[in-house]
């Protein structure tokens, strides 16, 4: 998505984007709709008749205390947790309306509609054509979108926005940045407040571990180090590979929060060198071990067969021009 936006820009194209809310998504699957489609497919009839058995006939019970209710009927929704209900709702939402002059990303209940281009309001009409098709296909498949909750974003430069879209006659607010898949993506792509975001998440952790993490603590270094690695650096690193070319006072930002956490689990004092207990430690810098990981991440999606990653605009990450975009990180 990032990488379309960019591409955009590189074409003096601004984005729009609405970011839907699907309201309780897998516990409202309407389950008769589900077992039509999974007719239609023409799966063989014994898997068929499998998933059906699976999706019908549920029931529940409900404990308060030492009290327990009589069992009740599941008369919707796919169970969530288990192995089938992600399959399960894919099948379901499977035949959502597409439109040639829109980008549809889904995965699982997350869903985004975009649309690129020179002119704001040939942007508002793409993505309003494809809501209002989007509406009569809800309706159908008895699919509720939470649109006090849905937003959009347009993704320009530019101050000036068109007019808001609308689905179900409610207006979709345009909001500043909105977060998609754990990723807060603000307007100009600056990544600054997801990069807030990650602090305040990395500080609430790192206080909940502090019994364990403090200089007083008996745990062995070798033990919180791999607390760090486990449980608090993948804070900071989910999805670097999108957000890692950040501006470097934001990526300053977050180095900081390592070395004082390594500082923390090393006992060492204030004069000896972050360099230092890096190294004492073996650990990467936050921008090192950022480029490892977007190192791995490119590599595996450049040899992958998906028609969705194949589309994503090549580039040379050299190139001056292509400094705030995403391969930028393997330079």
């Amino acid at each position: 998505m990032t990488e379309i936006i960019k591409q955009g820009w590189s074409e003096s194209k601004d984005t729009g984007a609405v970011f839907l809310d699907v309201a309780k998504a897998f516990d409202k699957v309407w389950t008769k709709g589900l077992i039509y489609k999974l007719i239609q497919l023409k799966i063989p009839d014994a898997l068929t008749k499998l998933l059906i058995s699976y999706l019908t006939d549920r029931k529940f019970k409900v404990r308060v205390g030492k009290s327990l209710s009589t069992y009740k009927n599941i008369k919707a929704g796919i169970a969530q947790g288990s192995i089938l209900a992600p399959l399960c709702y894919n099948i379901f939402i499977n035949d959502i309306p597409r439109t040639p002059r829109t980008q549809l990303y889904l995965f699982a209940d997350d869903t985004a509609i975009l649309s690129t281009a020179r002119n704001s309001t040939t942007i508002l009409n793409d993505i309003q054509r494809h809501l209002n098709q989007l509406e009569e296909w809800l309706i159908k498949w008895k699919i509720k979108v939470n649109v006090e909750k849905s937003q959009a974003v347009f993704f320009s430069r530019k101050r000036n926005k068109p007019s808001a879209p609308t689905l179900n006659n409610q207006i979709i607010q345009w909001q500043n940045q909105s977060k998609y898949l754990g990723i807060i993506l603000d307007q100009r792509l600056t990544f600054r407040p997801h990069i807030d975001h990650i602090k305040n998440n990395y500080r609430a952790a790192k206080a909940r571990l502090y019994p364990i993490l403090n200089k007083d603590s008996k745990m062995s270094t070798k033990n919180k180090l791999l607390i760090y690695k486990s449980i608090l650096r993948p804070l900071i690193s989910y999805a670097v590979p999108i957000w890692g070319i950040a501006a470097n006072a934001h990526i300053s930002k977050l180095e900081s929060l390592q070395n004082v956490t390594l500082r923390q689990i090393s006992k060492m004092p204030w004069f000896v060198r972050n360099k230092n207990i890096r190294q004492d430690l073996k650990i990467l810098t936050l921008l090192d071990f950022f480029k490892k990981l977007a190192t791995s991440f490119f590599n595996r999606i450049d040899n992958m067969d998906n028609i969705v990653i194949r589309s994503i605009p090549r580039y040379d990450p050299f190139h001056p021009v292509n400094k705030r975009r995403a391969r930028r990180l393997l330079t």
